[in-house]
């Protein structure tokens, strides 16, 4: 969950700040969190970067794992704990609301430390968080 947090933070101030039309705002919080990264999460876990493609109204974050995390073999199974959990957290988070409120669509890319391929790609649709 706290890797859900930053990033829907800065979403939300700039909504509510800005009032701008709903695609503006998902760009600039991309550019926003972009200008704090790299964002440590967690002990394994570095927000890279995030992304927002205005055309299919979908926002990615990209990330790193490292150390335990980092291990090709055992990315099926986190694959599928994080299908059946994310959608969950974005449904409770008050933060993620604006995602809610926007059918956005939101991807996880995480990126192996080692090997710098994609260990794992995760893709939450709105009909997921509903």
């Amino acid at each position: 969950m706290r890797k859900l947090l930053p990033l829907s933070y800065i979403l939300i101030c700039m909504f509510v700040a800005c009032q701008q039309p709903k695609p503006e705002v998902f760009e600039n919080a991309s550019k926003e969190a972009n200008r704090q990264c790299p964002m440590i999460i967690d002990d394994v876990t570095t927000l890279d970067s995030t992304r927002y493609l205005k055309s299919e109204n979908t926002f990615i974050y990209y990330y790193t794992l490292t150390g335990t995390a980092d291990n090709p073999e055992t990315s099926d199974s986190i694959n599928e704990k994080l299908k059946s959990t994310i959608p969950d957290l974005i449904k409770a988070n008050k933060e993620m609301e604006i995602y809610r409120n926007n059918n956005v669509t939101i991807v996880y890319v995480y990126l192996s430390e080692r090997t710098r391929q994609n260990q794992l790609r995760l893709t939450i649709t709105p009909d997921m968080y509903r």
